[in-house]
């Protein structure tokens, strides 16, 4: 029986080591160990052989560039910055200064990447624990399958056959990062110039996370976005992407699918169209109503005020048609030929302007109380009048150069 069990461990031992395992008999009982990785003192041998061949052949990172860090100017730091709008990290120009901005977005390219590293490293791991586990079992069975039940239970109770000591040797020792933050070393700058994966997943509505966050970064960047990063896609990332993909010649879907993700993070794509003007004003003169849009994800479509005018009789009409305003003239205007005067005065073309209802002198006091109560109605010589709030806010916010579009 014992020349028995001693051939059928042989047997096992040649079978264990195909898989990468060897059979350790001591005088007790038999262990298998795993093989997977080197045992402490070969690592350690290893460790002080490379360290020695170090010092006789310095490697070649001995003399590669320094880090990029705060404070630094130059092609180099532009490099990087660009590296860093591509892919969505940073938000800025590519000025050559190594500020704020560019310190941002190495840490958010640091963070993105060693997200990555953490789960491939976890991947792998469970792969490799997988492999073992299985290994392992397959050994087992075949074990088992050289005895039959009666043979196992016959068994000389010194020939201890259970399977003691399986370790797994941990797949790497996790070392602890000499990554300073907001530094851009060489690993970093490598991945990004040769290793960044520009497609990771689509994102849609609902999507959230780290992609989310970059794809919302480019969009800010190149003018698509209007709202800040928050690492939720909802609507308004819906709607900028739906316009860059318009603009880019895309299906629009509102979906960052690869396609999308592919032209986006890529020099070919097209920044937004910058507007001249941040609003357009329309005026309808069968309502009696001022419309001003500001631009909106790639057209002036955004409804931001509506404002009660009075407009001109059919006698002295408001002309229709579309025009280009020229700006404020006048905290006060005077109108010489009515003996009135009106504040914030704004020309929309020629001597049509918006303005307040009217005073009889230079003085607020002297409101014509009629002009007020006429207000929605078609009342002036040609004019635009508003309340003074109003004729205030388009003073102010509407410059020369904007579109006012007069229309029945």
């Amino acid at each position: 029986m014992r020349k028995k069990l001693i051939s059928i461990l042989l047997i096992l031992a040649f079978l264990l080591t195909a898989c990468g395992y060897v059979v350790v008999e001591d005088s007790d009982k038999i262990t298998i160990g795993s093989l997977f990785g080197l045992s402490a003192r070969a690592e350690e041998a290893l460790e002080i052989e490379s360290a020695d061949a170090q010092k006789e052949n310095p490697s070649e990172e001995t003399d590669a560039p320094p880090a990029l860090r705060p404070g630094m100017k130059g092609e180099e730091v532009r490099a990087l910055q660009n590296l860093l709008k591509k892919y969505g990290f940073m938000i800025g120009s590519a000025d050559g200064v190594f500020g704020k901005q560019t310190e941002a977005g190495v840490q958010n390219a640091q963070d993105y990447k060693g997200k990555l590293d953490r789960e491939e490293a976890e991947k792998e791991k469970r792969e490799r624990i997988e492999i073992i586990m299985a290994a392992q079992e397959a050994a087992m069975k075949k074990l088992y399958a050289l005895y039959t039940e009666d043979e196992l239970s016959a068994s000389e109770p010194e020939a201890d056959f259970s399977m003691v000591n399986i370790g797994i040797d941990p797949i790497e020792k996790e070392e602890k990062s000499e990554t300073i933050e907001g530094v851009c070393d060489r690993e970093l700058l490598d991945y990004l110039e040769n290793d960044f994966v520009r497609y990771a997943q689509t994102l849609k509505k609902g999507s959230k996370g780290d992609d989310v966050e970059r794809l919302q970064r480019k969009l800010y960047d190149t003018g698509y976005l209007p709202g800040g990063v928050d690492g939720q896609f909802g609507n308004n990332t819906f709607l900028a992407v739906k316009y860059f993909q318009r603009t880019n010649g895309l299906k629009e879907t509102g979906v960052a699918d690869e396609e999308t993700q592919l032209l986006l993070f890529s020099e070919k794509m097209k920044n937004a169209e910058k507007p001249a003007f941040k609003y357009k004003v329309e005026i309808s003169i069968s309502k009696q109503k001022v419309y001003v849009y500001e631009w909106h994800y790639g057209s002036y479509s955004k409804l931001v005020k509506t404002m009660t005018c009075t407009t001109g009789t059919t006698e002295t009409p408001t002309p229709l048609g579309t025009f280009k305003m020229g700006g404020p003239c006048g905290r006060w205007y005077f109108f010489k030929k009515f003996d009135c005067w009106a504040q914030y005065a704004s020309r929309i073309v020629g001597g049509i302007l918006f303005h307040s209802v009217i005073y009889s002198e230079k003085d607020v006091n002297t409101l014509r109380q009629s002009t007020v109560n006429a207000l929605g109605t078609r009342a002036s010589h040609g004019c635009v009048r508003l309340s003074v709030e109003n004729a205030e806010w388009i003073y102010r916010n509407i410059p020369a150069g904007t579109t006012c579009r007069i229309y029945n």
